[in-house]
């Protein structure tokens, strides 16, 4: 290899064409004496030494790769460094490029191929920015080894760690004294407020006031521990890159969340409009419901019954419609995270709140169908009393042992449900209850005495009449429904046992067994009731003998 420096200084010119020719000899036979280059050659190489980037070696020259001539390179100011002294870089500019000397020994030669062109660089750009870092590198190293240097950094080190540590206790203690401040404060004036909505707000934002000052003295601490790590780093030369990294990571995080603050307000400030009008709507519509509910007036036909479910349906409706249109303006909304994010929270809701929706569906169509309304007496499957709420999802009713039940709505629906407290003939209900009797008892006897039991059993209405019905002829006896009329759903049990107790009492009383016959062969005689017995009695003139006297 030939280089022929231009210069006219004379014999330092030929020194230094000299040492030119000498190290680009050393540098081919290090080139020789390394590996063939492998498939990955032609890429870019930096040039690094002592923790700093010095240049970075883009092309191939004299067929070496970027990266055999950068190891080349940090080999060669490796070499140079370990001598006495603080050497200086310089360049000599060549045909082939700009040969890049240290202390005047070369180190590597920078082509025109090297200078990142599609940026703007230069060949004397890049020499320029390379001679410098060189210098700098070279410097900093030799300042490390220098003992005093290093004791001072120590020492300095030593200090910035003792003195983080008195302030991260003294912004710990300053945090606890501040926090429990304020909770003295809040406490007093909550202890002293005799509305319950001032004493609610005074709790809620004792909570945010003593979160808010963890947060900031976390955030104060993690500042000052970030703050001494970089000055320890910057003390000594070989880390202060990393010094200089944090702060520039630090400043470009900071700005980075600043200019999406600023860049979010006003999508912030749209959502919350919207937000804020649909909150007024929604009161709005609350308080023409409210009306409704109270009959102060009346709403598109809707009843009191019908008021709140209906207004439950409409601020659900706007809430939907306020947050579909605030969506877009909500920060990252576009992002594919977000995206993401919604369509897996929409997934979730569509696997696992069916049964929900159905739930909710069905308490609606309970509602509007008006199959029940609160404090009907009703019977669904084996559960029966009053109706305490029919909410979203579930029916509440209370038992007649005052036994809350819940029933899913889907359960109400896909069952039968029996209204006992919807009537024609007003308030209360009809209460029925049925024995079997064989066929030797005259059925005109039995209706005589299942009436004189109902005559017998307080709390039965006289008026509408009770009456016997005849239901079926079964093949070993008759049966017969016995319904009478009772003012209050609610004592429908007691009643009833009365009245089952009065009916025991009247069939002893007349001898007439309620045990139902069964089949077991023909009887010797026919079982008919003769003529003279049709009406129950042998002797006509004991028609009016009391049940005990015809015994």
């Amino acid at each position: 290899m030939f280089i022929q420096l231009r210069s006219h200084n004379g014999w330092r010119s030929r020194l230094a064409a000299t040492f030119g020719i000498l190290f680009g000899l050393a540098f081919n036979a290090f080139a020789q004496e390394a590996p063939p280059p492998d498939p990955g050659a032609g890429k870019t190489a930096t040039v690094q030494f002592y923790n700093r980037d010095i240049v970075e070696l883009r092309t191939n020259f004299l067929g070496h790769t970027p990266e055999l001539r950068a190891r080349a390179a940090e080999a060669n100011i490796r070499r140079v460094a370990d001598r006495w002294g603080t050497p200086k870089a310089n360049f000599k500019s060549t045909t082939e490029g700009e040969i890049i000397l240290l202390d005047g020994t070369l180190i590597t030669i920078l082509t025109p191929g090297d200078a990142d062109s599609l940026h703007g660089q230069t060949l004397q750009t890049l020499r320029s920015q390379t001679t410098a870092r060189l210098t700098e590198a070279v410097a900093a190293a030799k300042r490390d080894r220098a003992p005093q240097h290093f004791l001072w950094s120590v020492l300095w080190s030593f200090g910035a760690a003792v003195l983080a540590s008195v302030l991260v206790v003294y912004i710990l203690s300053f945090g606890n004294k501040a926090r429990a401040f304020l909770k003295r404060r809040i406490a007093g004036r909550t202890s002293t407020s005799k509305r319950e909505s001032v004493q609610y707000l005074l709790i809620v934002l004792r909570a945010v006031s003593d979160g808010a000052l963890r947060i900031a003295t976390g955030l104060t601490i993690i500042l000052v521990l970030e703050e001494c790590v970089r000055f320890i780093l910057g003390r000594f030369s070989f880390t202060s890159p990393w010094a200089d990294a944090m702060g520039s990571w630090i400043f470009h995080t900071l700005a980075t969340w600043g200019h999406a603050v600023a860049s979010a307000i006003p999508g912030l400030v749209t959502a919350a409009f919207v937000l804020l009008l649909a909150r007024f709507v929604a009161r709005t519509v609350s308080m023409l419901f409210n009306g409704v509910q109270n009959e102060r007036f009346q709403l598109f036909g809707i009843d009191r019954q019908l008021a709140e479910p209906t207004r439950k349906l409409v601020v659900v409706v706007i809430w939907l419609f306020a947050i579909a249109m605030a969506y877009p303006y909500l920060p990252g909304a576009q992002t594919d995270a977000f995206k993401g994010l919604s369509v897996l929270v929409g997934v979730m809701v569509s696997l696992g709140a069916s049964g929900i929706v159905g739930q909710a569906a069905g308490g609606f169509t309970i509602l509007y169908s008006r199959t029940m309304s609160v404090g009907d007496f009703v019977r669904c499957g084996d559960v029966e009393g009053t109706v305490l709420q029919i909410g979203v999802f579930t029916t509440r009713i209370r038992t007649v042992t005052g036994v809350e039940v819940s029933i899913p709505n889907n359960v109400v629906l896909a069952g039968q449900l029996h209204n006992y407290s919807r009537h024609p003939d007003g308030p209360g209900m009809w209460m029925e209850t049925g024995v079997t009797i064989g066929y030797d008892s005259p059925w005109r006897q039995v209706h005589r005495l299942l009436l004189a039991a109902s005559a017998k059993t307080p709390d039965v209405q006289k008026d509408p009449a009770p009456y016997v019905l005849q239901t079926a002829l079964s093949d070993f006896y008759t049966e017969y429904r016995l319904r009478v009329r009772i003012p209050e759903a609610l004592e429908r049990a007691r009643i009833l046992s009365e009245l089952h107790a009065n009916i025991q009492d009247e069939f002893n009383a007349a001898g007439v067994q309620i045990m139902s016959p069964n089949y077991e062969a023909d009887p010797e005689q026919p079982k008919l009731v003769p003529r003279e017995h049709w009406e129950g009695i042998s002797d006509p003139t004991d028609a009016g003998a009391t049940p005990a006297q015809r015994a």
